[in-house]
């Protein structure tokens, strides 16, 4: 049988959006598929979209996240609804929604399920996947089902774990891989980096030092194994732990990405981020006196917000020298406690799921309007990102920040022209 899958393009509201990186969820699926003996081609649309006029398939598999889901959809009704399988993490959240538009959806991990949907052994409209426990089982994904994807110049994705405890209010991650870590084991994973034939690692694990042991212990294969030019997501506690970031900083970890959340104390405990304001300060400075770059994620909005705290929050960022800046607007996605507790104030205003990308305002703020929280939000990403701030990074020789810095002014200003007819600009 010949398969396509499909990722809809993602959300260009993100500095690091001009970077394109699948979805690995697909990659998987693919791999496994194309093992079991049919032909399977993958098309990211960032990446290389596609004639869908031409394409010729048996099945068409759709991932999608909430802010995808529109373009999921537009996709889908480009083909013979008994053709189109949908599955990811909005899908996973609302399959009701997401069945008006294919014959089957998938829910939670699909890896073990895939080849008897696609083989017709699992008919029903609802299949529900079931974590794999054993990620060593597991394929090493399989890039070059990827039209148009370049290993040696784009960033390439690695996942060593999935699953995270913390559940924080405004994140889906656990439900769709739950509230266990479940882990690679280092040498299955320096197995996988050693096939590649790729310049650049992003480890796209949630916390990818969850497990300290077996990281340090992967990072001292990367070492021995000279792996280097890596970059990764982790959490504020890591920067307690000496040896590991000295393991980092060896290994050349380049840039970190944390979820900061927020500088407002009592917003980091409504978000139960089980992080203070004091950690956050600490992580800073041991990344940066290891050279690492560090890239800050916040999340704005929250019911102890205020204007104060949109550019007390830029003020910090400035101060503390963040590298790269993400500011993101408070998002209710399905499923989540965000979306329980605003759903039942009948606060969120839109279900329009493109708005769902952390950059446009989608319900009534407490302390402040959405006019208000979207515009300041904006006026503060412009000042941070501006061309005054990118020329004097490139004129001080930090080539990196400056690329990073010019990519987030470009970013804004097509955000403003996409946006300029929205009713509260």
């Amino acid at each position: 049988m010949k398969i396509i899958l499909i990722e809809p393009h993602s959300s260009k509201t993100n500095v690091y959006s001009k970077i394109p990186m699948p979805l690995l969820g697909p990659v998987y699926l693919g791999t496994i598929l194309k093992q079991r003996g049919h032909e399977v081609e993958i098309y990211h649309e960032d990446i290389n979209e596609p004639d869908y006029a031409a394409l010729k398939a048996d099945v068409i598999g759709i991932s999608i996240l909430t802010s995808t889901a529109g373009r999921g959809y537009e996709i889908a009704r480009k083909f013979p609804k008994e053709k189109v399988i949908m599955g990811g993490v909005h899908a996973s959240l609302l399959p009701k929604e997401t069945l008006k538009f294919c014959r089957q959806v998938v829910v939670g991990e699909a890896e073990r399920v895939i080849v008897d949907i696609v083989e017709g052994r699992k008919k029903e409209p609802v299949v529900y996947g079931s974590p794999v426990q054993e990620l060593d089982t597991l394929p090493y994904p399989d890039f070059s089902l990827i039209r148009g994807f370049k290993s040696l110049s784009m960033l390439t994705p690695v996942s060593t774990s999935r699953g995270c405890p913390f559940d924080c209010s405004f994140c889906s991650v656990t439900k769709m891989f739950g509230r266990k870590y479940r882990f690679r084991s280092a040498q299955n994973v320096i197995n996988e980096l050693l096939s590649r034939d790729a310049n650049a690692f992003f480890f796209c694990d949630d916390n990818f030092t969850a497990h300290p042991r077996r990281t340090r212990a992967l990072l001292e294969l990367m070492s021995k194994n000279k792996i280097s030019d890596w970059s990764c997501q982790v959490r504020c506690d890591v920067a307690k732990d000496e040896q590991m970031l000295g393991l980092m900083s060896r290994t050349g970890c380049k840039l970190v990405c944390i979820g900061f959340e927020s500088i407002n104390h009592k917003t980091l405990k409504a978000y139960d981020k089980k992080q203070s304001v004091e950690d956050i300060v600490h992580a800073i400075s041991s990344f940066h006196k290891r050279k690492i770059k560090v890239h800050g994620m916040f999340v704005l909005g929250s019911d102890d917000d205020d204007k104060k705290t949109i550019w007390d929050t830029l003020r910090f960022a400035l101060k503390q020298k963040i590298d790269t800046l993400q500011m993101t607007i408070l998002t209710p996605f399905p499923g989540t406690k965000v979306h329980e507790n605003l759903e039942k104030e009948n606060r969120i205003f839109t279900r329009d799921w493109s708005l769902y990308d952390g950059q446009h305002i989608v319900f009534k703020p407490k302390l402040l309007s959405a006019r208000e929280l979207q515009l300041n939000v904006l006026k503060a990403y412009t000042k941070f990102y501006s061309l005054y701030r990118s020329f004097s990074l490139l004129f001080k020789f930090h080539f990196r920040n400056a690329v990073f810095h010019f990519m987030g002014y470009s970013i804004i200003r097509k955000w403003k022209r996409d946006n300029r007819n929205m009713a509260w600009l």
